[in-house]
């Protein structure tokens, strides 16, 4: 037993444990993006096993405290950080157990006093036997409920069998089924029609809509049988239309009405029809292709001779419908769905309120405004629930999560956990405390390292490369400006200074849409040598000119064949036949009416070619342009051309005409007039949307914004330097003679300056968005970037070697920021990332990735080191991969510190505003695996078996694939909660496997060449 004791408790078997939870943790996330959430919980996260492996670690975490004597003088830090972990397990442990959450649905003028449970449950019951169990049913794993029942003597078995997702119910005609209509239904604001199927006492309740099948009860329409027909009265009056010729005859109310299949029915925005009637019927579950809100049960029912199934239908998340099966002399019920939980208090619903970005559909915000009754403590008071501002009541949280699509109502999240959740939040704020001291304890490791690192006696060397700049922009097709007549600088410039409104509701200078424009039909920031700002005003003066220039890209190959394209650009003449036909109209019908996971990479081509030659179509016609602000803020501003009735005549003609008189002067060179009906426009905008336009500082800052471009000019000269002084380096490695020191302070002083302008342009977009500049891809890849930078900084003061790898390493990031997928745009926040939360959190989790790029760079240079190591240059050579692996080691430590804090922290946030702390989502998951691995390598000195240079490099060369999969993959390539970030990668790009192939490849010749050298010394 002490042998077995020591063995799950070795630093070997410790190690293990990380590599099982990183590995079972990986698998679910895709099994979850591939078979949905309650796979990947009834296969991994839900199981006994997987609590066996957290239990594992924890005895791991309680016996290392002990062996190791973590809470000694010289260790407490350690001891207060591993501690703090152990506090973690068991925070999680009470939510896991104790705890439970819901969602609370409330109409306006309404009050509920439940909610509805976020597990589900199978109810099954025969007389008084009965029998609720908790299941997670998936097509994966429908196998989730079993039970046995005594039925007249005979033993009945009753299980589930199968599972079926979106399912629909299919009546099928049956001598001994029952009657049932087939019924399509749709509510004003809903989500377009809806099917339903009705047996006699099946009732529909909507609010405002009901109606029943022989129901009893009086609906607003009542379906009712008479001899073998199918009739119906309302109590409302009716418009009845024929589907062929679209007649429509209006029905009072009170008539009976023999229903006529495929006829349509409706009153007020409410519309229904049967579709079908079977008198006598039986019931299957077949699946939809598309969402249908219910799923089905397969139940197999068995006494050993008989069998039949039936299914039950339900949803997660909503009342269950019990149904009755005939079996022996009575009968046996059933039901699928949500546990109602009962509060002690309830919520009236006075107004639910959202908030719109001006112009736009996009919400701003929503919240509830609602009264809380809680009788037994005698309170009713007013609250306003919203998104980040939570209602906290007897232990229960309320947290704003979504509304109805009519926008009266509102339904709620709620969480009950409040030891769990305030132990976890104890184990957090240990953690951070631990981390902070570790950095500072002089006995640390980390403190170690950096002692060691200034006893290595390696020289730096640096070098000042000649700075030669390069342009990553490229224009379609060269030749054809010629035919463009040149527009001139002034009206340009007063162009580019006008309020437009995006379509996301954000009012912002033009010159930021016209480069939106440019880069979206192009995917370049110039064309034929102009500003988009030229660019766009040109497509509105010489429309016809431009219809014949190829400027519009065409990424696929395939496609570009299909349309016999050469090159990657067509103009948009090409696309119309000689009758003016749209020729690729039947394919992009064709893509949209498949599902968005269902579509091929040519089928999602074919309609980003689509949205691209609109967009130019709409440049062409000025309908793009929303520039005349509108009386009320919560209209979208009109477009040139427009009708404006609300205005007066002459405000009312100029939105009309106004544009048409800019273009014809500029078609007649009559630049003076050109101007001052820009500047006509400006006026305009002024006058009646002041209340709206961000101030004259905020725009003039972002068009300096656009027209520099900051990061994109940044990054050839990172690039650049990286590149010569890696190479510089090299050579004097072997060449034994260091440069002069000026080399040193002058290329560290320009790599300074780099970081200065990197850093202004992150401020300068922070105050140009008004919000965190890290909220979607292209935001966090710049801002890894500068983290990476600033990595190398703090670890590169006496190691060029550092410096010259962080500015490669944020070059190429910056450059990946400026990849054809990745949109630069500058957007509005959705509501949940309205928070503080946004600064925080994403700052620390994303400062972790540069200290982690650097640890993977520096790395691949000790591969380099280790591959071009021989007798003659051992000493130096050797030397420093020493200093380069004690760097590592050190950036593996602060980032490991980083993305943990930060994960963490994201899980407060996540508690503010959906409730838990922790849900599993893809995003978080993927997170806690990179703390896992990097966990892994920090740890790896203390396996005999694992020491080594060799190891620890070829570890922090992997473990960079589990950040590029928090970062990239779940962005890309995973479903989730985390869907802020804008950008498109369609599959992988075969940069991808050959880089990873050249890395394979170097890993393995530095393993041949360090085995022998190991073999050379140990002789």
């Amino acid at each position: 037993m002490k042998k077995f004791y020591a063995f799950i408790t070795s630093m070997p078997f410790a190690a293990f444990i990380f590599l099982a939870l990183a590995f079972s943790m990986a698998i679910a996330t895709f099994v979850e993006s591939s078979y949905g959430t309650p796979s990947a919980r009834a296969l991994v996260y839900n199981t006994r096993w997987f609590e066996v492996l957290w239990g594992l670690f924890a005895l791991n975490l309680i016996n290392n405290l002990v062996r190791y004597r973590l809470f000694s003088t010289r260790r407490y830090t350690l001891g207060i950080f591993h501690l703090s972990f152990l506090i973690m397990i068991l925070g999680g442990a009470i939510t896991r157990y104790f705890s439970f959450e819901g969602m609370m649905h409330i109409r306006e003028n309404q009050a509920a006093n439940y909610i509805l449970s976020s597990d589900d449950y199978f109810y099954a019951a025969y007389e008084d036997q009965h029998k609720e169990s908790k299941v997670r049913f998936s097509e994966v794993v429908p196998k989730q409920f079993s039970a046995k029942f005594d039925v007249d003597g005979r033993n009945v078995k009753v299980k589930s069998v199968g599972f079926i997702e979106n399912a629909v119910r299919k009546a099928v005609p049956s001598d001994s089924g029952q009657p049932a209509i087939d019924f399509v239904f749709a509510a004003p604001g809903g989500q377009g029609m809806q099917s339903y199927t009705f047996t006699r006492g099946v009732v529909l309740n909507y609010p405002g809509f009901t109606a029943g099948f022989e129901s009893g009860d009086h609906r607003m329409v009542n379906f009712f049988m008479k001899d073998g027909a199918l009739f119906m009265r309302s109590e409302v009056a009716l418009e009845e239309t024929t589907m062929a010729s679209q007649e429509t005859v209006t029905l009072p109310p009170g008539d009976t009405i023999a229903v006529k299949s495929m006829f349509l029915y409706g009153f007020d925005d409410f519309r229904f029809l049967v579709r079908n009637f079977h008198p006598s019927a039986s019931f299957t579950a077949v699946k939809n292709q598309s969402e249908t809100n219910e799923n089905a049960v397969l139940i197999e029912i068995s006494d050993g001779v008989k069998q039949q199934t039936v299914p039950v239908y339900g949803h997660s998340g909503m009342a269950p419908d019990t149904i009755s099966v005939p079996l022996g002399s009575g009968k046996l019920k059933l039901a699928y769905g949500a546990r109602p939980l009962y509060l002690p208090f309830s919520i009236y619903l006075k107004d639910f309120q959202l908030e719109r970005y001006p112009g736009s559909e996009s919400p701003s915000s929503f919240a509830s405004e609602a009264v809380l009754i809680d009788g037994e403590r005698n309170i009713n008071r007013d609250i306003r629930i919203f998104m980040n501002n939570t209602l906290t009541h007897r232990g229960y949280k309320f947290f704003q999560s979504s509304y109805d699509t009519d926008e009266k109502g509102t339904i709620l999240s709620v969480n009950y956990d409040f030891v769990g959740t305030w132990v976890s939040y104890f184990s957090y704020f240990l953690l951070i405390v631990g981390m902070m001291l570790s950095l500072i304890n002089k006995n640390s490791y980390f403190r170690f390292l950096a002692k060691k690192l200034k006893n290595i006696s390696v020289s730096a060397v640096l070098i000042l490369g000649i700075v030669g700049g390069f342009s990553m922009s490229a224009s379609a097709q060269g030749g054809a400006e010629a035919s463009l007549p040149p527009i001139d600088k002034s009206v340009v410039e007063e162009f580019g200074q006008l309020w437009v409104q995006g379509v996301d509701g954000r009012i912002e200078p033009i010159s930021t849409l016209t480069s939106e424009i440019v880069r979206k039909v192009s995917k370049s920031s110039t064309l034929y040598g102009k500003s988009s700002d030229e660019v766009v005003l040109s497509m509105m003066a010489y429309p016809e000119i431009w219809r014949t220039l190829p400027i519009i890209r065409v990424s696929e190959k395939d496609l570009a064949v299909e349309l016999g394209v050469q090159g990657k650009y067509l103009a948009a003449d090409m696309l119309f036949d000689s009758n003016g036909n749209y020729r690729i109209i039947d394919e992009v019908r064709a893509a949209y009416a498949k599902a968005p996971a269902m579509r091929n990479r040519l089928e999602k081509e074919y309609i980003y070619l689509d949205e691209r030659v609109n967009i130019c179509f709409m440049v062409f016609q000025g309908a793009i342009f929303h520039i005349y602000p509108r009386e009320r803020r919560e209209d979208t501003w009109y477009a040139p051309g427009s009708n404006a009735t609300e205005y007066t005549d002459g405000d009312s003609i100029f939105i009309k005409s106004g544009f048409q008189l800019l273009i014809q002067s500029i078609n007649d060179n009559n630049n003076e007039d050109a101007v001052q009906l820009l500047k006509a426009v400006e006026s305009f905008q002024t006058k009646y949307g002041a209340a709206l336009l961000p101030s004259p500082t905020k725009r003039n800052l972002e068009i300096l914004y656009n027209k520099v471009n900051p990061f994109k000019r940044i990054f050839p000269f990172y690039l650049l330097f990286g590149t010569l002084l890696l190479f510089v380096l090299f050579v004097n490695i072997f060449r034994q003679k260091p440069l002069p020191k000026f080399f040193k302070y002058g290329f560290f002083a320009l790599i300074v300056i780099l970081f200065l302008v990197h850093t202004a342009g992150l401020a300068l977009r922070w105050y140009i968005s008004g919000h965190a500049p890290w909220s979607n891809g292209f935001e966090s890849v710049v801002y890894v970037a500068w983290a990476t930078m600033l990595a190398g900084l703090i670890f590169g003061r006496k190691y060029p070697m550092v410096i010259g790898t962080a500015a490669f390493l944020s070059g190429i990031a910056l450059f990946v920021a400026h990849l054809s997928w990745m949109n630069p745009e500058v957007t509005p926040l959705v509501p949940v990332l309205k928070s503080y939360w946004l600064a925080i959190h994403v700052a620390i989790i994303t400062a972790s990735y540069g200290f982690f790029g650097l640890s993977m760079i520096l790395g691949v240079l000790t591969m380099i080191f280790m591959v071009l190591r021989s007798q003659k240059n051992a000493g130096k050579v050797s030397g420093f991969i020493e200093q380069l692996t004690t760097i590592n080691e050190m950036s593996v430590t602060v980032g490991l510190y980083f993305l943990t804090i930060g994960t963490f922290l994201g899980g407060v946030w996540a508690n503010e505003s959906w409730g838990r702390y922790w849900g599993w989502d893809p995003k978080e998951t993927w997170a806690l695996i990179t703390v896992v691995i990097y966990s892994f390598i920090a740890h790896m000195r203390m396996i005999p078996s694992l020491k080594g240079a060799y190891n620890y490099n070829f570890a922090s060369i992997l473990g960079f694939a589990s950040v590029l999969m928090t970062y990239f993959g779940v962005n890309y390539y995973l479903s989730g909660l985390h869907s802020y970030g804008k950008g498109v990668a369609d599959g992988v790009n075969p940069a991808v496997p050959i880089s990873f192939a050249v890395l394979g490849g170097l890993m393995l010749w530095a393993y041949i060449k360090e085995s022998k050298y190991e073999k050379k010394l140990a002789e």
